[in-house]
């Protein structure tokens, strides 16, 4: 269990930091098309590895099965791939890698809240009073976007909602990746949900492309984007779907509140954005949130007995 919680938490440090390297890449690419050149990118990468065993030995063990598996993965692409990224990256343009962040750090409660409406695994007190706190800690963003702390700030309501998106796209995908934990390989799974991804994204990246030119783009900038794509987009998700596989979708959650420390501590470093108190005061509702998720802290009168599983 130990290493599949370590899994996971290195697979959230990772996405984390991919948060301020993207915000500098759709500075130059436009957002969609970053993300359809990721999806295609990984897709390429991984199917000599992926294709090879099948092809060679006439086998297709640890591909999906039946109708159940591909339902799965077309919805984990669309959700956890297509519309995180398309929300995510949309947003970083009309907000901060900080507000991006702290936002972003709700997933585990986002992923509770799914779990229970969706696998029917249980919701418990500390996961009630971390979307409460999940809430408050977004009010807090949008409160200071609106006000005059505005006028410093490159947050924005807009932003920080279709970040937002992003949440709940990510809780979704812990949904479905917890269906498909265990029955199909980790990197198969990888491989077909960039497959899908790239085939759903393709068309409004091209709509969006504009005049874009690679040739303009700057060296520096293809080497983050590589960087932050096999990063972010493969490992990161091989991580992931290994830990998965031996963790409920609930309590996996609760590792996306890695995303936040390691992206807003980015974000500041090598960025040079500003941490406000409306940041400061969003980020430990959201941190308390978590550590009520986990059992860290308890509410009063709770039995250990009664720690979310």
């Amino acid at each position: 269990m130990r290493a599949a919680y370590a899994q996971l938490a290195l697979s959230m440090i990772l996405v984390g930091l991919s948060l301020p390297a993207s915000k500098l890449v759709i500075g130059h690419i436009p957002p969609l098309m970053t993300a359809w050149l990721r999806f295609m990118l990984i897709a390429i990468l991984l199917a000599p590895m992926v294709l090879a065993k099948p092809l060679r030995q006439g086998g297709w063990a640890g591909w999906p099965r039946g109708k159940r598996d591909w339902t799965s993965l077309t919805l984990l692409a669309l959700f956890g791939m297509v519309l995180f990224n398309v929300f995510l990256l949309l947003g970083l343009k009309e907000t901060s890698a900080v507000a991006a962040g702290i936002l972003t750090s709700t997933i585990p409660a986002m992923t509770a809240l799914c779990a229970a409406l969706i696998l029917r695994e249980r919701i418990g007190g500390g996961s009630l009073a971390a979307i409460a706190l999940a809430v408050l800690g977004i009010l807090s963003l949008n409160l200071q976007s609106g006000g005059e702390a505005a006028a410093s700030s490159s947050d924005s309501v807009l932003g920080n909602a279709l970040v937002f998106g992003a949440v709940v796209s990510e809780g979704l995908y812990g949904v479905f990746a917890r269906r498909l934990g265990g029955r199909v390989a980790p990197l198969t799974l990888t491989f077909l949900a960039n497959v899908i991804s790239a085939v759903l994204m393709g068309p409004a990246a091209w709509a969006t492309a504009g005049g874009f030119e690679p040739a303009a783009v700057p060296a520096g900038i293809w080497a983050l984007f590589l960087v932050s794509g096999l990063a972010g987009g493969l490992i990161a998700v091989v991580l992931w779907m290994r830990g998965i596989a031996h963790v409920p979708a609930s309590r996996a959650g609760l590792f996306t509140g890695m995303i936040p420390a390691a992206g807003v501590l980015a974000a500041v470093a090598v960025l040079g954005e500003s941490f406000t108190v409306g940041h400061a005061v969003g980020l430990a509702c959201v941190l308390v949130g978590i550590a009520l998720g986990t059992g860290a802290i308890r509410l009063p009168g709770r039995k250990a007995s009664q720690t979310p599983r």
